[in-house]
């Protein structure tokens, strides 16, 4: 497994590991996984949805016969299994759930609308990352650039960028929400219909969900039954998402020097989190795998990531998740550097800024 801890050496070990990448073809990685990781189970996939939703709809029911000062457990625990939500979502949009597209999709867009999410909109975007995982130019999660291009931003611009990649990471996927997955300008003509249909989706569910939750239970209930527990729920998924793709030791590439396979083996990072979220993250921690091939259902990641480290312990980076280790990244990793690693903002303080 490959060192998190950052050294004076680590530049150089990398260089030597990725100049092996560049003679291993995807393929000969792909193949490293065993084919019964690949077989689809619907029952299996649709008795997890229903077990989940059961675990949902009970918190909801504990929850009303609660005193009031158990609101931000319940905020916390609610918000965590709505991630849960996201991460079944996730393998439907990967067609990884089933191989009946119509019930991908079904089940899909159901899961995410209480996040606001457009299921079409979301897929298509998610998608994109997947193509070009830790790209400098074209991915659109968490990438980070270089000094220059953040120079030449406007103030607004710097500001925002620097307070999502740093101290107000939580606040990210909230911004990406409504600034990618609604707007026309961010979709290919072909794509459009399908991003449109679950955007109306979503705003049909808004417009009767939000008016009766008033209705029946106050602003208070508004904010105590959705809004904070969907604040918790974009805590989780701005902070998997980082942590997936953020890390002293991991590379952005520049285009030139950005490969497939550096970027799906080398470039994400798996990590273990907390038993009580595990229980409702449904393996997305183990994320080298599923970036190789979105292929794999969620039940099946562990033995693939089991076969992945046999096969190619050196080039696996993974982590724990702890406080520290997220303060290390969000202290860190803001821009890249001339090879693509990461260096906080601090390191061109001293220069002008124009605005």
């Amino acid at each position: 497994m490959v060192n998190l801890l950052t050294g004076a050496d680590i530049r150089s070990r990398n260089r030597e590991l990725l100049q092996r990448l560049e003679k291993i073809s995807y393929q000969e990685i792909l193949s490293t996984i065993p084919r019964e990781c690949f077989e689809k189970n619907t029952l299996r996939g649709m008795l997890a949805v229903l077990l989940h939703l059961g675990i949902l709809a009970t918190s909801y029911t504990l929850w009303t016969y609660a005193p009031v000062w158990l609101a931000p457990l319940f905020w916390v625990w609610v918000g965590t299994v709505l991630w849960g939500n996201f991460v079944l979502a996730h393998d439907c949009g990967h067609r990884s759930f089933s191989p009946f597209n119509g019930l991908n999709d079904c089940i899909g867009h159901t899961l995410l609308l209480p996040t606001l999410y457009p299921f079409h909109s979301w897929r298509i975007m998610h998608n994109r990352h997947h193509t070009w995982t830790n790209h400098q130019e074209k991915d659109n999660s968490w990438r980070t650039i270089t000094p220059e291009k953040y120079l030449a931003m406007s103030v607004f611009d710097r500001f925002w960028y620097r307070n999502a990649h740093s101290y107000a990471w939580w606040f990210a996927s909230e911004i990406h929400l409504f600034l990618y997955h609604y707007d026309k300008a961010k979709f290919r003509p072909q794509e459009w219909s399908e991003a449109r249909f679950s955007i109306a989706m979503v705003l049909g569910f808004g417009a009767i969900f939000f008016p009766a939750l008033v209705y029946y239970t106050g602003f208070w209930g508004l904010v105590n039954y959705w809004l904070m527990p969907w604040l918790v729920f974009h805590f989780w998924l701005s902070t998997f998402t980082m942590i997936h793709h953020n890390h002293p030791d991991v590379p952005y590439y520049h285009p030139e020097d950005w490969t497939p396979v550096k970027a799906q083996l080398f470039g994400t990072v798996d990590c273990s989190y907390p038993w009580w979220v595990e229980l409702v993250a449904y393996n997305i921690g183990i994320h080298v795998p599923h970036h190789l091939t979105t292929a794999i259902p969620y039940y099946n990641l562990p033995k693939a990531q089991a076969a992945l480290k046999t096969r190619w312990p050196d080039f696996i980076h993974e982590a724990r998740f702890r406080w520290s280790y997220v303060q290390k990244i969000v202290s860190t990793c803001h821009l890249c550097d001339r090879e693509g690693y990461h260096v906080p903002v601090s390191t061109i303080a001293h220069q002008h800024v124009k605005s």
